[in-house]
């Protein structure tokens, strides 16, 4: 989740260094938001799939190994 953090942070700098009216800055935090959220959901789904690999890898030598 840090990488996500870290990006949404750089993408939010990037935004809003320049001067914006309130209606502009606040589509854009809507934007920043669902950004932040795809970077979460994309960091938590690759952890899932490291995990299952792992886990799969470790069935699979443990079967190897009888």
């Amino acid at each position: 989740m840090a990488i996500s953090n870290e990006l949404s942070s750089e993408i939010a700098a990037a935004i809003l260094v320049e001067k914006k009216s309130p209606k502009e800055l606040n589509q854009l935090k809507d934007v920043i938001l669902r950004v932040h959220s795809t970077l979460q959901k994309m960091s938590e789904d690759e952890r899932t799939a490291r995990a299952e690999d792992r886990n799969k890898r470790g069935s699979s030598e443990k079967a190897g190994s009888t």
